[in-house]
Parts: C-alpha cells; structure tokens; sequence
C-alpha cells in the first residue's frame, strides 16, 4: 500500500492529466500501472463497409480492481469511458459504460485473471487521439490513457489489409468461428503456440495470397563490462538491442491459399510462439492477379518471458540488480556461487541488512522496475529500472517534450535531479544523461539499502 500512495502523489504533482501532457510523459504513464484500475489494451483497424473501423480490446486485471464479499462470492465493478477527437482535438465520438465482474472466491479476485472488454468505433479515414478512462467504482480511483490511432482509407483499388490480431484458441461450430484474442503483451501467458487473425481486402476470385511470417531477433550486446558499475550510476550501461535493431531471423514460414472468392478474405493461422526476450513479427502478404502483383507489410515488436519466470525473478535478474548495490568482491561472490549456495549467499548479505524482510523488499522493486519499463530488454536492465529499483518512486517527474525527461527526489530541504534522455524517436528506451546523478544523492540510497541494522 505504502507505494500506491507515493506514486499517486507523483502522478498528482507531476505531468497533469490532461491531453498532450498524457501523450508525452512516458514514464509517469508507466508509474500509473500501478494504480488502480490500469488496464492493458490493443487497437486493430479493420474494414466496415465504406467507413474504417477502430476495435478496441482491453483487459482489466482481477487484481487493478477492488472487490467487496457478497453473499454470492465477490463482485467488483468499474466504469469506462471513450473519448475520440480528431486531428484538430475536437471531440468526434463518445462512449460510456459499465463493467460489472465476479469472482466465486478470494483467490479469483486477487488472481492474474483478467475482465475483457471490446468497443468498436466506425469512423472516418483520419488521424484522431483517444482516451479511455477507467473508474473503480469501489476505490473511486481513475486511470487514463490517451493513444494516437490512425483510421486507414480502405478505398483504393489495391491489396489492402487489416493489422493483426493475436489470438489463443480459435473453436469452429455449427455458429461459425469463435477467437479468443490475447494482448500482445500477455504472449508470456501462452503454452505451446500463438495464432494470428488479420482480414484483406478487395481480392479477387483465383487470387493467389502468398504469406510469409518471419520472427526476427535483436542484435545481441557484447558481454557487459562489469568494471565500472559497482555503486556507481548506469551511465554506461552496454549498447541494449531495441526496436529499430531486430536483424537476425530465427524463424520463417511460408503460406499459399487460392482465394474462393471476391471482396474480402480472413487468414487464421498458427505458429509456434517466438523466443524468450524481444522480437519482430513480421509478416508479407504478396497477392498475384494475371501476372501482377501487389503485397502489403506488417511488423508488431513483442517481449516474452520465459514461462518459469512469468511471475518470478530469474537468478540473474537478482544478481545484476545487486550490482548496483554491492561491493566488487560482494559480487564476485555471488556469481561464482553454484545454484544451489547462491540463494545462502544472498542471505548472508541480507542477513545484517534487514534479513528476508529487506530482501523481499529489494526483489520486489526489480519485478516492479520489469512491471514498468520492459520493453526490448528486461525493465530491470534500463537505466530507468536501475534508477528506480536504487532510488525507489521520483518525489516529481518533470516531462517537457517526448525526449527529455527529469526525476527529483528530495533529501531534507533539497531536490536533486535525475535526468534521462530518448533513446530515437521509435524507441521506449531511455539513457541516463551521463554526470546528472548527484554523488550524494546515489550514494545516500546505496546505503540506505546497505546499512546494517
């Protein structure tokens, strides 16, 4: 509960609410998960007759909402509300509704189940902004969002298509076909393989659709150099691979379908799921008609864990995060530990620290730094998840443009800044702006973890 307060009080004094403040401040939209009631969303553009169609699919987790005891289990509600504005921030379209979820026992609701939602909106070919807002009804809380979408022009004569929606389980019946769509941020969640749904349009009978799937992987960075970090800031942290850098292909399919008819055509596919870490998804459509041809391409950059650290820290998750924390030789103790003195070796430097108490402590701040700012790489990787898991939540967060972001904390009567800086405009990545970090400051919450009590 104790960081729940601390990051409402950020958000509140922080970047405001409103729309271009929302749209710039990366890293207070990311301090917002962990409020109630944040949800995760995927928009997918597809065709509605002569108009373009923006379907929007959210997941609320059980856990982002509050739930109270009925005499027939637990039941929790919250309130959504849809805002569309055009290019010009003029409001096109609104809606608003309510979203009543039960759970059967205390578990399910504290549970990683989730409430799923879709909305359609049908607008016309333009670039508009929209903000959902969800209410808790029980807590009163509110998060929001605001995202850029574009409403594609579906009516050229060419290959046109959809972007692509993920899928778990696809149940074909006597009432047609039924999808079970999955975030991409929650392809963690899946087993053995993830499908693929996307439409295309304005085909011709005897059309030959050739599709090609590539999973492609990011540049590997060379071994981190390990010899300045020691209680030190992460300014020169190894160059990490992002989403501009995905090269190597590790994965490649090939699909060829003959269309039975004109107008529109749906592809359901399945393939087995990418590699732990970041990819690219990238997909070729190449349609042939009397001897020409027209493709059209589409990319989706995804991170996944490995299914046994889904909810839980990896060794070596722990141990990098320590670095920052610990002395040379403190280090080099743990990594030449076997697996099975590692976990002894980690108390033994908890032991006078805090003992398990102020361990759990510091592992949760590094599932939080991955929670907040994962994106090509692990978020306890980032300099932002270092800063975070050393330092802990920013007093204030100062955003002025998408590139640029400061985090003051404050000792006694003093605020010291931290700035960062954008890694390229298609990135999420940000860089800590070297010599910005007050010696005082750094060393001052490297001790607070290492003090001896």
């Amino acid at each position: 509960m104790r960081i729940t307060v601390a990051i409402f009080i950020l958000v509140m004094s922080g970047c405001s609410s409103g729309y271009d403040s929302t749209l710039d401040c990366y890293s207070t939209s990311q301090f917002r998960k962990f409020l109630l009631p944040a949800f995760s969303f995927y928009i997918m553009n597809v065709k509605s007759g002569d108009m373009s169609r923006v379907d929007i699919y959210m997941q609320m987790p059980y856990r982002n909402i509050r739930f109270e005891k009925s005499n027939d289990g637990f039941k929790a509600s919250y309130s959504l509300a849809f805002i569309i504005r055009d290019n010009k921030k003029e409001i096109v379209q609104t809606k608003e509704l309510e979203c009543p979820v039960t759970a059967r026992t205390y578990e399910e609701s504290v549970s990683s189940r989730f409430d799923f939602h879709f909305q359609p909106f049908v607008l016309g070919p333009n670039e508009y902004s929209i903000e959902i807002i969800a209410t808790d009804n029980l807590s009163h809380l509110h998060f929001a969002h605001t995202e850029k979408i574009t409403a594609k022009d579906f009516s050229a004569s060419g290959t046109i298509a959809s972007n692509v929606l993920f899928l778990n389980t696809m149940l074909v019946n006597e009432k047609g076909i039924s999808i079970r769509p999955i975030l991409p941020n929650a392809i963690s969640l899946l087993n053995d393989s993830v499908g693929m749904f996307q439409e295309l349009y304005n085909l011709k009978k005897n059309d030959t659709i050739h599709v090609s799937e590539e999973y492609r992987s990011a540049s590997t960075p060379e071994n981190e150099d390990r010899t300045f970090s020691f209680l030190m800031p992460p300014y020169r942290m190894t160059a990490q691979p992002c989403e501009n850098n995905y090269q190597s292909v590790y994965f490649r399919k090939d699909s060829i379908f003959i269309s039975d008819r004109s107008g529109t055509y749906q592809l359901f596919q399945f393939y087995p799921l990418p590699s732990a870490g970041a990819s690219e998804i990238k997909r070729t459509i190449m349609v042939k008609r009397n001897g020409k041809s027209d493709s059209v391409v589409s990319s989706t950059n995804i991170f996944r864990r490995e299914k046994p650290y889904i909810s839980s820290l990896s060794d070596d998750e722990i141990i990098s995060s320590m670095r920052y924390i610990v002395r040379e030789q403190e280090y080099d103790s743990l990594i030449t530990a076997n697996s099975i003195g590692l976990n002894a070796r980690i108390n033994a430097f908890w032991e006078n620290r805090g003992g398990m108490e102020r361990r759990v402590e510091f592992e949760r701040k590094v599932a939080e730094a991955n929670a907040l700012f994962t994106s090509c790489v692990d978020g306890s990787r980032t300099a932002m998840g270092i800063v975070y898991i050393v330092c802990g939540t920013p007093d204030y967060i100062d955003c002025r443009g998408t590139f640029v972001e400061t985090w003051y904390y404050s000792i006694g009567d003093r605020a010291y800044p931290i700035e960062f800086r954008r890694e390229g405009e298609q990135t999420t990545v940000f860089v800590l702006m070297p010599f910005t970090v007050n010696d005082y400051l750094w060393q001052y919450f490297i001790d607070r973890w290492r003090r001896k009590k």
